[in-house]
């Protein structure tokens, strides 16, 4: 963007008419300097001057009269015929917003604390001309409703922006709808002072200022620009129009998770095709295709919030989606306008996938949804996908880990599980690095539960020993599927004192009831407990050594749980996999009489998914007085552990992608082909075969010219990881786009390969950095 010369002064404020347009560009002014250009005195120069202006203006004047046509200084005007007043309603209001007075050059921003009360307010400055903002460089300001969504912190010019500018969505889909062009619209400061209609269509405020609202301007706080807003004037009462939105939103949200036809009657097909870069017969044929394809479906909504725009409301909320193929949170935002039968119908919808801990809390049970939830519910492919809404923010704190099948030294760091749930995000122009992110397996994913033992329970039941009591009916694993549905911890049975063997060596078992936990003892089971992972981590039947056939699950005081020879059939269904990755903390002791017990929060990752949770081992000393396991457990548990994964795995992955975008913005075609796996799906085309053919063609054609990458993003997924991140493509036809790429990463025991590909455009043309506003 470039706004108009700043002057060296904070803020200068002095009363004065502006030309709003470049005066050598009028024809009177043209004439005049024609005029003084040739050999005429300088004492009658200013006299033809001063009588061309007159002339011009008057025939100007006349011609466009006659024409029915206003003149140039009354132009701006037609663009105030719609200027917009905004109002605001008590019913849905967000917990906080911003306002901009374009009139008064007023930036405000407001805190709802019953009521809504205004927190700042700041002189701003908007674009040179007055009115709504409808094409590319027309000086205007939009008017409407909009929304932050992220910072650029680096890379700007600091005269102009103040070195930090929060991005808005404009257009958005309404915009879209109306034919409005343009682009970069930012909020952002100037190095050297502001002074009144100045921009290019951005809103600017002091750097002072920016310094103290900014961090307060988190992605997806609402932004209100309107010709006129009375920050005195109380928000009116509840509007029945807000209350109806936001009570369709959630019939909306519900026939959705009913997987109902219903759904689609809430939009308007025709204005949704011209606003959203996706056809409404498309739309509905996905989702209808999910519908049936899907077991379930849930959609929990937090608090739904509601605006009104010029012409069109917004409704949106935080959201998070689980079905039986994805779970995923972000925000959800609808547009609104009434159609012809004056009912509301959707135009346009905004999806911003964003880590908001919704997960988490659903999968603690701690979820607090705006109204009852549905039990069906399938939010895979929402086109468009915007790029992640997201502020940089510190990493958070390091749990200590290690890495069995690739070391890493230890630390001693204290870690929770709120702390591996935070994320490392960017700005949006920062480069190719990995953001450390804490991804909870979705809640259809249950490794550490019963399912994964389904088969060894039957084994044990038909070999158990006859006299042994019979396994209660209640205790038979749930179907897969219900399980998925409440992503409970695995059941663990009621502990049944058992005698010990009547062989067992009374003089070993008197020394075992005088355990205590001596620096000896406590080096003894940590040696056993890193033998365990070792073996664990490579897959080795050695494993079978550190535990005590005799008295596995036989010990009183321990939890009942599977016989040794199921245990063992299970450890060997594990390890039939090709690679096998174990994270694990520090593991924590205590003594139960004569047993030790050996606690480890643990992190499992394999082809076919992840685990995490705590593995609890009951320890005796044998013969030889070496430590073996008498008991086991397993809790599944959310414990942040997937951040340290990603940690450890981040920089190949992310190296990967590097490769993979220079391969292929250089046209490679056999090393671009090398990234994908043979199952790869890219686009509806199923096959690196397929994908080898249709690059094969098309580069026959046009070759690509950029492909550029920014913010990129990697969340532990059940298949593997999934890389979304921004994307910029040309080619040599002269062809720019740009959206969102989501790769789905996936390891094969030697390198990480592309096993899906998904590309969702924005719609938008691109806005490199030092030109907004446009």
């Amino acid at each position: 963007m470039t706004c108009l010369r700043s002057l060296p002064v904070r803020n200068w404020w002095t009363l004065r008419v502006k030309v709003l347009t470049d005066p050598r560009a009028l024809p009177h002014v043209a004439l005049s300097q024609r005029l003084a250009g040739s050999a005429v005195s300088s004492i009658v120069r200013p006299l033809i001057s001063c009588l061309a202006n007159c002339l011009v203006r008057c025939m100007a004047l006349g011609l466009l009269m006659a024409f029915g046509i206003g003149c140039p200084l009354a132009a701006p005007h037609l663009a105030q015929a719609e200027e917009w007043q905004a109002s605001l309603y008590n019913e849905g209001l967000p917990t906080h917003l911003v306002a901009v007075d374009k009139k008064r050059q007023t930036f405000m921003f407001f805190e709802k604390k019953s009521p809504l009360k205004l927190k700042y307010t700041y002189p701003c400055t908007t674009g040179q001309l007055p009115g709504d903002k409808q094409a590319l460089n027309d000086l205007r300001t939009p008017e409407g409703i909009y929304f932050v969504e992220y910072k650029i912190a680096s890379g700007l010019d600091f005269k102009e922006y103040g070195g930090i500018a929060y991005t808005l969505n404009y257009p958005n889909p309404v915009d879209r709808l109306r034919g409005k062009t343009g682009h970069g619209i930012w909020i952002h400061s100037k190095g050297f002072g502001i002074e009144p209609l100045s921009t290019r269509g951005c809103v600017a405020i002091g750097l002072k200022e920016i310094d103290e609202v900014g961090p307060q301007l988190t992605p997806g706080t609402a932004v209100v620009l309107a010709d006129k807003m009375d920050e005195n004037a109380q928000p009116r009462p509840d509007s029945s129009t807000a209350n109806e939105l936001r009570r369709l939103m959630q019939n909306w949200s519900n026939a959705w998770a009913s997987r109902s036809v219903k759904m689609f009657d809430y939009y308007n097909p025709d204005a949704y095709s011209r606003a959203m870069t996706e056809n409404f017969t498309a739309f509905r044929q996905n989702k209808e295709r999910l519908f049936k394809s899907l077991r379930f479906i849930k959609i929990f909504n937090r608090k739904i919030n509601v605006l009104e725009g010029p012409g069109y409301w917004v409704t949106w909320s935080e959201q998070l989606y689980t079905a039986s193929n994805l779970s995923t949170e972000g925000v959800r935002r609808l547009y609104w306008q009434r159609d012809n039968d004056q009912k509301f119908r959707i135009v346009g919808m905004e999806w911003t996938p964003r880590d908001l801990g919704m997960r988490a809390d659903f999968q603690k049970g701690q979820l607090v949804a705006e109204a009852p939830l549905q039990q069906v519910s399938d939010a895979s492919s929402e086109a468009p996908q915007r790029p992640r809404l997201d502020m940089p923010e510190a990493a958070p704190e390091k749990a200590e880990a290690t890495a069995l099948a690739a070391p890493q030294p230890s630390q001693d760091k204290t870690a929770t599980a709120k702390a591996g749930q935070g994320d490392k995000l960017m700005a949006a122009n920062d480069p190719l690095v990995p953001r450390r992110s804490n991804a909870t397996p979705p809640a259809e994913v249950n490794w550490g539960a019963r399912p994964a033992m389904e088969e060894a329970a039957r084994s044990e039941a038909e070999s158990a020993p006859k006299g042994a009591p019979a396994k209660p009916a209640d205790q038979a694993a749930k179907p897969a599927e219900v399980q998925q549905a409440v992503n409970l911890p695995a059941p663990t049975s009621v502990p049944a004192p058992i005698a010990a063997p009547a062989q067992a060596n009374a003089p070993v078992a008197a020394a075992a009831q005088q355990l205590s936990l001596t620096p000896e003892v406590r080096a003894a089971l940590e040696k056993a407990v890193q033998a365990w992972n070792a073996d664990f981590s490579a897959r080795s039947t050695n494993i079978a050594s550190l535990y005590d056939q005799a008295k596995y699950n036989r010990e009183a005081g321990t939890p009942r749980g599977y016989s040794y020879n199921s245990t063992m059939r299970e450890l060997d269904r594990r390890f039939a996999v090709p690679w096998l990755r174990l994270i694990s903390r520090k593991p924590k002791f205590e003594i139960q009489g004569s047993l030790a017990v050996s606690h480890c929060e643990q992190l499992v990752v394999a082809p076919n998914g992840m685990e995490q949770g705590v593995r609890s081992f009951w320890w005796s000393r044998d013969n030889k007085g070496d430590f073996r396991i008498v008991a086991s457990q397993f809790k599944p548990e959310e414990l942040g552990l997937a951040a340290d994964y990603l940690d450890q795995v981040s920089d190949a992955a992310s190296a990967m992608v590097e490769k993979w975008r220079k391969a292929w913005e250089a046209g490679r075609l056999d090393e671009y082909i090398e990234y994908y796996a043979d199952d790869a799906i890219q686009q509806g085309r199923w096959g690196a075969k397929n994908i080898q053919k249709q690059k094969e063609l098309l580069w026959q054609r046009v070759q690509p010219t950029l492909v550029q990458i920014t913010g990129l993003r990697l969340v532990a997924d059940k298949q593997g990881l999934r890389a979304d991140m921004n994307q910029v493509y040309a080619d040599s036809s002269g062809h720019t786009d740009r959206g969102t790429k989501t790769l789905l990463l996936r390891f094969d025991g030697k390198a990480w390969r592309i096993a899906r590909e998904d590309w969702a455009p924005l719609g938008a043309p691109v806005a490199p950095i030092g030109e907004a506003g446009q």
